[in-house]
């Protein structure tokens, strides 16, 4: 037992430093400026420690990298969501705040270039969508869901609903990674989502 633990602390240590030297050579140079020699040289491993841990190699270890992203923005999402209601006990604020964090996200320099800059070509669009999608719809359907339980937004469908939103967030994420002044652009895209959302209210 102890001896398999170790093996996995070791496959594990493997897969973080390959992790970290992809994730920052990805946003340094883009997914097609990284190569997988630079990539394995910055970790301190072989090509072969590489394609034993990451299926296809540099692209499979690029989907592990976004999914990395996609993992931090949930999270940022969440706790500015979660500090937003416990400090007001308002749940639109709160909804406001997640989206303000999802934005303030789309801003940093390695998610403007490796999930909006390169994952749709890296991936293709198809699995890059289903990777995103599974992200984000989730808690984009548990947020609305309260606020029609509440009485916040009328009784409707969800799942349309949420996909509507997402769609919406997307573009606006977009928005904001393609822009040369991220603050001026995430605080016009959070008043217009604001405005969006208060026309669903009525």
């Amino acid at each position: 037992m102890v001896e398999r633990r170790t093996q996995e602390e070791r496959r594990e240590a493997t897969r973080r430093a390959l992790l970290a030297s992809g994730r920052g050579l990805f946003a340094e140079l883009g997914y097609h400026g990284a190569s997988q020699a630079e990539i394995v040289a910055r970790a301190g491993m072989t090509r072969g420690a590489l394609y034993h841990n990451f299926e296809g190699g540099k692209r499979g270890l690029f989907r592990e990298v976004a999914e990395e992203i996609e993992v931090e923005i949930d999270e940022a999402v969440i706790a500015a969501f979660r500090e937003e209601y416990e400090r007001g006990g308002d749940m639109v604020e709160a909804w406001m705040a997640g989206n303000l964090a999802y934005l303030r996200m789309c801003a940093r320099a390695d998610v403007r270039r490796i999930l909006f800059g390169d994952a749709s070509a890296a991936l293709g669009w198809e699995e890059w969508r289903e990777i995103d999608i599974a992200h984000g719809l989730p808690q984009i359907r548990e947020g609305l869901e309260a606020l029609i339980e509440i009485g916040i937004l009328e009784k409707q469908p969800v799942e349309p609903l949420a996909h509507i939103w997402y769609g919406a967030g997307a573009e606006a994420g977009m928005y904001v990674a393609s822009a040369e002044d991220s603050e001026a652009a995430i605080n016009e895209m959070q008043s217009a989502l604001r405005r969006v959302f208060d026309g669903m209210t009525r």
